[in-house]
């Protein structure tokens, strides 16, 4: 195709309080701008996409990840949290760059093809892996990990401690800087894990540099009491205390509040993503939502790493986040799927970029997907929001356009050669196991 990409006769929901049927969105291949969305202007043409018994929708964006961990889905599964720390952390140990490389491109052949845009990661990042993404055509917004000052995350990969990540992440941020699809930000793993002499320098460092900040916050039970017994604060207001929420901060989990937390995550610039999957398998709670939205945090969705989740579909946790919130409050207008809907594409958003809204309208990115409604779990189709919500999956999504670029075709990856990732995902998985000691079954 060439010019401007029509999609003609779909059902679009350019965002969760609105729904267009028979509807045509058009954007220039060029400029990857959604330049018409209103009723279809004439029939499809020849190089138009035809969207009778589709839905339009923005795409999905997984606003707390480590993408490179898909090498590990299923490593260790229905174990104690100490237990299965210790097994993840021998795995990743044992990780060489390739490996991490091989983990990433997994990823995102899975996010892609269950129709997600982008993602919030923390991990090993560097120029080769940040090229990686931009010729995905995926965009992120990538945390060099940082552990401690003279830790080093990934020995397997590279000698590099955290002060040397932590002196190199403004020059990739710099190298980056004209790349629309990259944002490159701090990444302190925690406070109980870095220490408060390295919280409190980050903060300066984000704050002299411009950058933001993506950190874990008060993701267990025990994180919050051992704060409080040690601080007499929150994870949270710990952070705030530090000065990190006031440098752009990007907070993962916040499941466990204490009184006041809500009103800190609150602030400008602040977002939030919940991760209820990856919070339910590892035991460690529900996030209070509703406290959350009514005191004004910007709340985004994520599926943390698959070593945690097993599943980078979004739209399971879409439809959990809400489930869960009327189950714990038993009130089924706790939570709605527009709610999660909305955190998963606008909240996301907010977490992701400047300048991005999370839906489609003339001017925004062409950041969009497209479903099928054939299948039986669409029929009938009462209300697309509550398919959206409710009862689709990431198989239903048929295809993806980012920026206008059309990287999933009718269910076909055109940026990524997913066999071949595949079939090297699982050597690199079966070369570790073997260096473990386990084998990996079926």
């Amino acid at each position: 195709m060439s010019g401007e990409v029509r999609i003609v006769g779909a059902t679009v929901v350019p965002h969760p309080d609105a729904v267009l049927p028979q509807a045509e969105v058009a954007f220039s291949q060029s400029s990857g701008l959604i330049t018409y969305l209103g009723p279809s202007r004439g029939p499809a043409g020849r190089e138009d996409i035809d969207g009778r018994r589709r839905i339009v929708a923005p795409g999905l964006i997984n606003a707390h990840t480590h993408a490179a961990m898909t090498l590990l889905r299923g490593h260790s599964d229905d174990v104690p949290l100490p237990q299965w720390l210790t097994a993840i952390r021998g795995f990743e140990l044992r990780m060489t760059h390739e490996d991490i490389r091989a983990g990433l491109a997994l990823a995102m052949v899975e996010m892609i093809r269950t129709g997600t845009v982008g993602f919030v990661d923390m991990h090993l990042w560097d120029g080769a892996l940040l090229g990686d993404v931009c010729a995905a055509g995926m965009r992120v917004r990538a945390a060099p990990a940082v552990f401690g000052y003279d830790a080093v995350a990934y020995p397997a990969a590279g000698p590099e401690t955290g002060a040397d990540v932590l002196d190199r992440t403004p020059a990739l941020a710099a190298e980056f800087a004209g790349e629309s699809l990259v944002r490159v930000n701090y990444g302190p793993h925690a406070p109980y894990s870095c220490g408060a002499e390295l919280i409190r320098d980050i903060a300066t460092r984000a704050a002299a540099n411009g950058l933001g900040v993506h950190i874990h916050l008060s993701e267990t039970r025990s994180e919050l009491d051992e704060s409080l017994a040690r601080h007499g604060r929150s994870p949270i207001a710990l952070a705030d205390g530090f000065g990190l929420l006031r440098a752009a901060a990007h907070v993962a989990h916040a499941v466990h509040a204490e009184p006041g937390d809500a009103q800190l995550l609150a602030a400008d610039g602040v977002t939030v993503s919940h991760n209820p999957i990856s919070n339910l398998k590892l035991g460690a709670g529900i996030a209070p939502l509703p406290e959350y939205q009514a005191a004004g945090v910007v709340l985004s969705l994520g599926t943390d790493s698959v070593a945690s989740n097993n599943t980078a579909d979004l739209f399971e946790e879409i439809k959990m986040a809400a489930l869960l919130q009327r189950g714990v409050h038993r009130d089924p207008a706790a939570f709605s799927g527009a709610d999660t809907l909305r955190m998963a594409t606008a909240g996301g958003a907010r977490a992701l970029a400047d300048g991005l809204s999370g839906q489609l309208a003339v001017g925004e990115p062409a950041d969009l997907m497209l479903l099928s409604t054939a299948g039986p779990s669409a029929t009938p189709l009462a209300d697309p929001r509550s398919f959206l919500g409710y009862a689709a999956t990431g198989a239903d999504v048929t295809d993806v356009f980012i920026a206008g670029r059309h990287v999933l075709h009718e269910r076909r990856l055109t940026t990524l050669d997913e066999p071949a990732i595949r079939d090297d995902a699982i050597e690199r998985f079966d070369r570790i196991r073997a260096e473990l000691g386990r084998r990996r079954h079926g």
